[in-house]
Formats: C-alpha cells, structure tokens, sequence
C-alpha cells in the first residue's frame, strides 16, 4: 500500500484507483451511515475521490492514507446532510456491489444501532463494522480517544438497555 501511495502523490491516476477500490467498502459504509440517498452517496464518494486525488501530496504520512480519506468524505457528507437536511435513517437500501451475506451483515448492524443518534451511529460503524481502532476513529473525528471510548461505552450500553426491553 506504501508504493502505490507514494506513486498516487506522483499523480499515478491508476495507483490512486486501486487504493480508492482497496477502500471502497468502507468509504460507502460511511457514506450511508449519513445519507440515506443512493445517488447523494455516490456524489459524495466521487467528490471524495477527486479531493484526494488533488490534494494527496498534502498527506505528511502514508499510513493515514485510510483515515484522511474518510475524513474527506465525513466532510463533504456533513455538507451534503446540511444542504438537503436529511432526517430519516429508518429506510435501508441495500449495496449493490457487495455480496449478500454482506448485505444480511450490514443490514442486521443497521437494525441493531437503530436505535442511536447519527454521531454514535458513525462511531459505532467505524469501530465494529469498518474495525478501525479508537484512535484512528479520534483523528477521522476530530474527537478526543477517550471520548470515543466513552461514546462507545454509552451506545452499547443504550442497545443493550433498547433491546432488553424489547425482549423482557
């Protein structure tokens, strides 16, 4: 992933693709997490891939490829929710792309955090879905580590205490 980083900084149109394909999954994941509508989403991962692609040269460490990438994405998400005022994250559109025993996963998750604001939402998705560790999800999110600890504390014990209820 190094190599094919350092040649997108040089501008390698196809290095930077298979990076964005290596990641397409999770830049999706968030993408919806957000947005409900197929095509905003779409635009969204577009406009992304386009940001970085132009500005890749201004990331100091080729590690953080991933992280900035979805920051990126946060960011034009965030705008995209403000413009059209998105409110209903009841409806669930399936992928496309991905296999159907990802789909059942992805759509059980969904169910299961329903019951979340956005923001845990997004930080759950980030930690089990996506498996990003609690300090990359601080940097993506700008929001302290222990923070996201403590987020991640409260929204599990909210679904435990939602779906307790549901079943007692």
């Amino acid at each position: 992933m190094e190599e094919l980083i350092e040649r997108a900084k040089n501008k390698d149109k196809e290095a930077f693709t298979e990076l964005v394909l290596s990641i397409q999954k999770d830049l999706y994941c968030m993408a919806k997490v957000k947005l409900q509508n197929e095509e905003d989403i779409y635009d969204v991962i577009q406009e992304t891939m386009m940001v970085a692609f132009k500005d890749i040269g201004k990331l100091k460490e080729n590690r953080f490829f991933k992280t900035w990438i979805i920051k990126i994405l946060i960011n034009k998400c965030n705008r995209v929710y403000r413009l059209k005022k998105f409110v209903s994250f009841e409806e669930y559109d399936a992928y496309n792309y991905v296999a159907q025993e990802d789909k059942n996963e992805k759509m059980n998750f969904d169910i299961l955090i329903s019951c979340l604001d956005n923001k845990e939402k997004m930080i759950m998705t980030l930690y089990y879905y996506l498996e990003y560790t609690t300090k990359e999800i601080s940097k993506i999110l700008n929001i302290r580590e222990g923070t996201i600890r403590s987020k991640i504390s409260r929204a599990k014990s909210k679904i435990k205490n939602y779906y307790k209820g549901e079943f007692e």
